[in-house]
């Protein structure tokens, strides 16, 4: 009697629950169903937690029988329904029984939890930020697909409730999809759900108050079959984990970790069969008092910061995804430039692969290195080698893959990016040599003033080339492309575009090496590969029914254990392929342009036929010209001389902006005379000194000029 006294001090939720148990045992005719289980989430309390520090044991309770239920992972209380609910992040939040029990009797699985068997309902409210990667649980108990029962939600945001009567089928009462949207529930809003079962009349669901399913396809009455008791519930994680569904190839995903991506609120569990006419009473009973709270799901972005230069940061994208990265403030790696709205983003959402940014927050990335292993399992079992797709999106955690600054100064910017390829459990392939070492992709981007970059992908095993763009969350690959998604130019000049809408198209402009991607934006990304070089079509893997283009999900950002994964919605972030190039080099141009693809004609032809350099005097030893620095190297034997070059420009052979590396200068200063005019420090005349380990100097100079006939240079050092 004193403890059901004590109750009348806890919130009303708790208060009215303990109220209609405690007057049911007293009478059955006052509460002929009654709640038996009932998580409120109204215990508010701060969850944060820094990494590196211990987490606090947090808790919330099971209001009917006082249990206490552990919160795991990194969870939130945000506002609910009615008061609190909480928050799982789709990584690691859950809530489970403490088992307190399972410690004493460790033998006894039927023993804890007393559950109906015959007649249960099971009600709440829940709202999503994204659908999950298979089957997550609002509330389970017992053996996954064995016993017990599971209430939750699938990939495509079908609600499902499942039992096990002690006969080897697994009882399943599913929503059906939107035949036009191929989808369940929406996202970002308050949904009440609720599972029946009622050993005559079998399983039924509702959502929001309607009937949504029903099933009775069973051949006893036996009832729910439970075990595994002492482990109680478990609220918003498997129990077992499961693969992502939707895979691109089977045997190359793997279960993974994975929680409820969203808020849960007001579960109950009654010992009666609720009717369709109790549940629409129950719904409409309840406004819900506050809307979802989500942060927006937006691709980072930073302050512009009106200058060229690369700068270390940590790019922010969502507080639950941000969360769960254990780093410091100088993770990512920003290139930003002081005459264009677009940047060179380094992020470990993309596992560093480097991406260019519009002025309207599209991204365009590209392929690492990619190899293959076992592919079909035709060496052996996933389980003893690496298997599928080995390659930096297989690097979740960014384990291996980094950036690093090499050089940021006022007329350029290079930045290292290095990776281990491997598969999606992390394991690397040997190679022939036997080291140990496995598959590395090492690359250096240069990146200039006028926005072009040339990435240098250093010796190494695979290809490295496939025209990708990201999606972002709530946005299909049609809202960040046009359908002609892809217009390729020639060294002569001629182009041709290529449309999606009726299918794949073919590539059929010969020897065309520059490519645009026809964002919808201002700003539209390119690339120019070597002379020789070439574009397919991606013609793999799209289905028409969701979208025109290859759409995947399994990256970037992702977590789990997939090197494929189609995307049902765009709820989650995404990329689609375009092509595949052969770059016939080490090296391939990238940049983003506001002019059209055939401008880009000057750009290519001074990459791929640099006119030839004349230096005069014997101050200075032109080393030629480095297409994968997209620079002149030249050496200064007498440091102080006037450098005096002179170079065979031409329209086929044009200078479309030009790069100087000059070692041993001697000197940080320089001015600028081209064709007799001075060219004052600025936006057109830029340079900056670098030092190696050993104090040697080289000076980098950026020239902002087209010239398409004979131009002398002569730069003159100030000591």
């Amino acid at each position: 009697m004193v403890k059901r006294i004590k109750t009348f001090i806890f919130p009303e939720k708790r208060f009215l629950s303990v109220f209609c148990l405690f007057f049911a045992l007293l009478s059955p005719r006052l509460c002929s169903g009654k709640v038996v289980f009932y998580w409120g989430f109204d215990d508010e309390k701060d969850l944060g937690f820094s990494y590196g520090e211990r987490m606090r044991r947090a808790s919330t309770e099971e209001i009917v029988t006082g249990a206490d239920y552990s919160i795991k992972g990194l969870a939130k209380y945000v506002p609910g329904v009615s008061g609190s609910a909480i928050k799982f992040d789709g990584f690691s939040c859950y809530v489970e029984s403490r088992q307190r029990e399972s410690r004493r009797r460790r033998d006894e699985d039927d023993e804890g939890l007393e559950v109906p068997v015959k007649n249960i309902s099971i009600e709440a409210w829940i709202a999503m930020g994204a659908y999950p990667w298979n089957w997550a649980p609002i509330l389970t108990v017992g053996k996954y697909k064995i016993t017990g029962f599971y209430f939750g939600i699938d990939g495509r945001g079908r609600l499902g409730f499942h039992i096990s009567d002690a006969t080897s089928v697994w009882h399943e009462c599913n929503s059906e999809v939107d035949p036009k949207t191929k989808l369940g529930l929406s996202l970002y809003q308050w949904h009440h759900v609720v599972g029946t079962y009622d050993a005559k009349e079998g399983l039924a669901i509702y959502i929001d108050g309607k009937p949504a399913g029903t099933y009775n396809n069973f051949q006893f009455d036996y009832g729910i079959a439970y075990s595994d008791m002492n482990k109680g519930f478990r609220i918003g994680k498997n129990r077992v984990d499961l693969a992502p569904s939707e895979p691109i190839r089977d045997w190359a995903t793997y279960p993974s970790r994975y929680t409820f991506d969203g808020i849960i609120d007001e579960i109950k569990v009654y010992d009666k069969t609720l009717s369709a006419k109790e549940v629409e009473s129950i719904y409409k009973s309840v406004k819900p008092e506050n809307i979802p709270e989500f942060a927006p799901r937006k691709f980072p972005t930073v302050k512009p910061s009106g200058r060229f230069g690369a700068n270390y940061t940590r790019l922010k994208f969502y507080p639950e995804w941000d969360a769960i990265w254990p780093v410091g403030d100088y993770m990512d790696v920003v290139v930003q430039f002081d005459e264009l709205p677009t940047k060179v983003m380094f992020w470990r959402g993309t596992r560093y692969s480097a991406c260019l940014v519009s002025e309207n927050g599209k991204w365009m990335a590209d392929q690492s290195r990619e190899t293959g292993n076992n592919w079909f399992l035709g060496a052996g079992a996933r389980e003893e080698m690496p298997t599928g797709c080995i390659e930096h999106m297989s690097d979740t955690q960014c384990r291996s893959s980094r950036v690093a600054i090499i050089e940021s100064n006022d007329a350029r910017c290079v930045v290292n990016w290095r990776y281990l390829q491997m598969d999606v459990k992390f394991r690397q392939k040997d190679v022939p040599n036997e080291t140990g070492f496995g598959e590395w992709g090492n690359e250096l981007y240069y990146i200039y003033p006028d926005g072009v970059s040339v990435r240098k992908v250093l010796p190494g095993y695979g290809g490295w080339q496939e025209t990708i763009f990201l999606n972002e969350p709530g946005t299909r690959p049609e809202d960040n492309v046009e359908l002609e998604a892809c217009t390729l130019v020639n060294m002569d000049g001629r182009s041709k575009s290529y449309s999606w809408e009726h299918g794949y198209p073919e590539f059929d402009l010969d020897e065309a090496v520059i490519q645009m991607t026809n964002f919808k934006s201002k700003f539209r990304p390119f690339m120019i590969l070597r002379e020789g070089g070439g574009f397919d079509v991606f013609n793999l893997e799209v289905r028409p029914a969701y979208s025109h283009f290859p759409w995947w999900n399994h990256w970037p950002v992702a977590q789990t254990y997939s090197d494929g994964r189609s995307a049902n919605a765009p709820d989650r972030t995404a990329h689609s392929s375009l092509s595949w190039g052969d770059p016939a080099g080490q090296a391939a141009l990238y940049g983003m342009t506001d002019k059209p693809a055939e401008s880009l004609v000057a750009l290519a032809r001074s990459w791929n036929r640099p006119p030839e350099i004349k230096v005069a005097g014997s101050g200075y030893e032109s080393e030629g010209y480095d297409y994968t620095q997209r620079a002149y190297i030249l050496k200064a034997k007498r440091q102080g001389d006037v450098l005096e070059a002179e170079f065979a420009a031409s329209k086929e052979e044009p200078l479309e902006n030009l790069a100087l590396v000059i070692e041993n200068c001697g000197s940080a200063e320089a001015t600028l005379t081209i064709d007799g005019r001075k060219v004052p420090r600025g936006k057109d005349f830029r340079y900056g000194i670098e030092y190696d380990v050993e104090g040697n100097t080289a000076l980098i100079v950026w020239i902002k000029i087209k010239a398409r006939e004979e131009t002398k240079l002569s730069l003159t050092p100030v000591k």
